[in-house]
């Protein structure tokens, strides 16, 4: 989440869906990102966006020191504490931390609502010379049979609201920024940083089948109300109930970029 304070909101009624369904990461993915400052006795990490803590408490766990950064406070609320986390509300684009402070910047699945160049900038500033920005996204594996038809019933839910609800908002400058990111997933170019490397992880993540409806709610792109969110529900349940035992499994496609401060 990030500069638009519309696009921030569009969060807070959804802070104890995210809390309880949205799904984790590899922890491979976290090895490789603290990886590089394994030898050191502490590493601090700015993690930017950080919602209701998924990510954070992650790395908390493999003992980092971790302050997440959340504009929206009702997410940052719905976190479960951790003894390695700390949590300050501000924007991505002004956090108000400590310059060349950091060994670690992360967004996990955010960083697309956030302002592209003022926040890489800050994120430069954050960074010691010799740190890591690590940008994470997580996205349904449509070749896996019911994962491709799960997407299918929220794209078509979502088809008539997303237009209100995107991080491209604005003309011209949410269509450059839209081929900004393009350009990072297909030339690894970032501005302020250098040394793209892109990695690729897989994740699965198990859930009740009675849970469907509410990792739906946690969707940020998503009505939670009217005829589309009636049919989603609908066809949803029904799509649960064609799984034969009590568990749905979800499969997801999660992209690393690992990057240097310039």
């Amino acid at each position: 989440m990030g500069a638009n304070q519309e696009n921030t909101e569009l969060f807070t009624d959804k802070s104890n869906s995210y809390a309880k369904y949205r799904s984790s990461y590899p922890a491979e993915m976290i090895d490789r990102i603290v990886e590089p400052f394994k030898t050191q006795s502490t590493i601090n990490a700015a993690d930017i966006g950080a919602g209701t803590g998924i990510s954070s408490r992650l790395l908390g766990d493999a003992g980092v020191k971790v302050t997440a950064v959340e504009p929206n406070r009702a997410m940052a609320e719905a976190a479960d504490e951790h003894t390695n986390v700390e949590y300050i509300i501000a924007p991505a684009e002004s956090t108000g931390l400590e310059s060349n402070s950091y060994d670690l910047v992360t967004s996990f699945q955010a960083f697309h609502w956030f302002h592209f160049d003022e926040s890489l900038k800050e994120f430069n500033r954050l960074l010691k010379p010799d740190g890591k920005l690590a940008l994470v996204w997580s996205y349904w594996d449509e070749s896996d049979d019911f994962t491709g038809k799960f997407n299918s019933l929220i794209n078509k839910a979502s088809s008539k609201f997303e237009e209100k609800v995107t991080p491209y908002d604005g003309f011209p400058s949410g269509y450059i920024k839209k081929w900004r990111i393009r350009l990072l997933w297909k030339l690894g170019w970032l501005p302020y940083f250098s040394s793209v490397e892109k990695l690729r992880f897989s994740y699965d993540q198990n859930l009740p089948k009675s849970d469907i409806i509410g990792y739906a709610k946690s969707q940020s792109f998503i009505k939670h109300e009217g005829e589309l969110w009636s049919e989603l529900c609908e066809g949803l349940e029904t799509l649960a109930k064609s799984v034969d035992n009590d568990t749905i499994t979800l499969k997801y496609r999660v992209t690393l970029f690992l990057c240097n401060p310039k």
